[in-house]
């Protein structure tokens, strides 16, 4: 698998609020950053195209609250895109790879 580089910054994606493919193609994700409103958002992450491919990180945040989740310096590896499954409420922020 052609992996993405771990050197040098890392990009990142907006959340749209809805579902959405993230990243095509291998990716290495390095965090998430979310704020909700009244309904606190959960966002989970999944490996491939779909919210039935692998899910790799899952983020829940409280009403009108926010959230970060880091995953360490080398990120998780993921083979077949980034996929933002916004589970419940309305999610802001950002997600960052390389």
């Amino acid at each position: 698998m052609a992996q993405r580089s771990n050197d040098g910054p890392a990009q990142y994606v907006a959340l749209t609020g809805s579902d959405q493919q993230a990243v095509t193609g291998s990716a290495v994700l390095i965090g998430l950053s979310v704020s909700g409103g009244a309904t606190g958002p959960k966002v989970n992450i999944h490996d491939g195209t779909a919210n039935t491919d692998p899910l790799v990180a899952s983020i829940t945040v409280g009403s009108n609250g926010s959230g970060t989740l880091m995953l360490g310096p080398n990120g998780v590896a993921l083979a077949d895109g980034i996929y933002v499954d916004i589970v419940a409420g309305n999610a802001t922020g950002s997600l960052l790879y390389r």
